[in-house]
């Protein structure tokens, strides 16, 4: 162990009298907080005492005296023989108990202080990050007033709402012709090809099939942004595969729904979009459920969505993220929960019946807890199965980009055509149509004949 100086122990009271506490006394001689520790231990148990009159420290006889120090000046004797002011009182080390209470409660506060500004640093919610990223919306979540409103009848002629969903883009994966048997090709051009298809036959079948044909109005459309955006590289096949990182696959993303968003408000008046997040859009390599949405590219889409509307002051398009990542809302009088589907309370599937066994097990687990917390629903909605449904309780939507290399080699799973689900809702009748809406172009009819019937006995 080193020799204790007196000049060494001067040095450290002073500065601990000066600093407060012993991390800056340390910092203020240049050495460790450790090595200072051990100081202040060393000159507690040598009992060192402080001199009014001299003003330093007096060593006893175990602490060896730095003879290169120079001894301190005398005090100066007033010329006119008037006694010298007294010295301020120094630092006593320990003297007494009120001293002790004194520092421990500095120490306190130092230590609540930082535990305070780490709070803060810790409590940046939605609302924050909103004006980091530039975007201080003042509107709040939810529906709007007229998805839950009861319309009134024109004429015997009640208003009708459009529901769709937009679910599991995955912009930036590429899909393989080749490695799919024929089957399906995805690249981002094809996504934006698809998604302007499935925008223009929605509308075509809402002024051509549905309500709209018999010149029924419209309440408004309401569309359920489903999450999985993006590819986000999420697995390491992805990340070598992908053919744009995920900041652009977010800017892509944040085009493609503004542009259909506007069309869907220049053909129906208002449009709600509620919004959840899917499981590729997360920026960490395993699920985090504390703060699951700000760590999610999917969320950062929405709030650039809503930032470009909000800066137009367009106000006939909602979009409703909430931090819990399910959204209940009412249309009329029927009651829907979102959710992406990825987080149901289940797992595995059926090699007969695939994933319907775990989205029928998981709607009942999911209706349970809803109803526990106040939010039951009529239908549940969500996506991420990459395959159409309709369930009695449940709709799953499809996705845009369709029979992959996973999907073929690993689950064997039979292909089915990209689509996104469609139907309008009546105030009384419900559901009163429901469409898949087909992403690719259409084929030509194999044959020009409206039925056949065929006699077995002539084959």
């Amino acid at each position: 162990m080193d020799v204790l100086t007196l000049a060494q122990a001067e040095a450290t009271v002073e500065a601990l009298h000066a600093m407060g506490s012993i991390r800056q006394a340390a910092d203020a001689l240049g050495i460790g907080k450790s090595a200072c520790h051990d100081r202040v231990k060393r000159i507690k148990a040598l009992a060192v005492r402080t001199n009014a009159y001299e003003g330093r420290v007096s060593a006893p006889p175990e602490l060896v005296v730095d003879n290169d120090v120079p001894p301190a000046p005398e005090p100066p004797v007033p010329a006119n023989d008037e006694p010298a002011p007294p010295k301020a009182e120094p630092y006593r080390l320990g003297e007494s108990a009120a001293d002790r209470e004194v520092t421990r409660l500095k120490d306190e506060n130092r230590r609540l202080r930082s535990s305070l500004e780490d709070c803060h640093r810790d409590a940046l919610g939605e609302d924050e990050v909103r004006r980091m990223l530039g975007v201080l919306s003042e509107a709040p979540d939810g529906p709007p007033a007229w998805v839950a409103a009861r319309p009134q009848q024109h004429a015997a002629r009640t208003p009708e709402t459009l529901i769709t969903m937009w679910a599991d883009w995955r912009l930036g994966e590429v899909v393989s012709r080749e490695q799919t048997a024929g089957v399906n090709e995805y690249s981002i051009q094809i996504a934006r090809d698809r998604f302007r298809r499935v925008v223009e036959s929605t509308i075509e079948v809402a002024r051509d099939h549905g309500p709209g044909a018999r010149r029924t109005p419209f309440s408004g459309a309401v569309v359920n942004l489903v999450g999985d955006m993006v590819s986000g590289g999420l697995h390491p096949e992805l990340q070598k595969t992908d053919e744009t990182t995920l900041l652009q696959s977010i800017m892509v993303a944040k085009e493609m729904l503004v542009e259909g968003l506007t069309s869907m408000a220049d053909e129906f008046g208002s449009v709600y979009a509620p919004a959840v997040c899917g499981n590729h859009g997360r920026l960490t390599h395993k699920p985090e459920f504390k703060g699951y949405s700000f760590q999610n590219a999917d969320w950062l889409i929405y709030q650039l969505v809503r930032a470009h509307f909000e800066a137009r002051h367009d106000d006939r398009i909602r979009i409703d993220v909430r931090t819990s990542n399910d959204v209940y809302y009412k249309v009329h009088d029927t009651r829907f929960l979102l959710t992406h589907g990825d987080m149901l309370g289940v797992k595995g599937g059926d090699g007969i019946i695939g994933s319907l066994g775990p989205i029928a097990r998981g709607e009942v687990k999911m209706r349970g807890a809803a109803a526990s917390s106040g939010q039951e629903y009529d239908m549940l909605l969500m996506g991420h199965w990459h395959q159409p449904l309709k369930l009695p309780r449940a709709i799953v939507a499809n996705t845009l980009k369709g029979y992959d290399e996973y999907a073929r080699l690993s689950l064997r799973a039979t292909p089915s055509e990209p689509s996104q689900p469609l139907w309008f809702q009546h105030p009384t009748r419900g559901m009163t149509s429901y469409w898949d809406i087909k992403a690719n172009a259409p084929k030509a009819p194999r044959s020009a004949t409206w039925v056949s019937v065929f006699d077995p006995a002539a084959a």
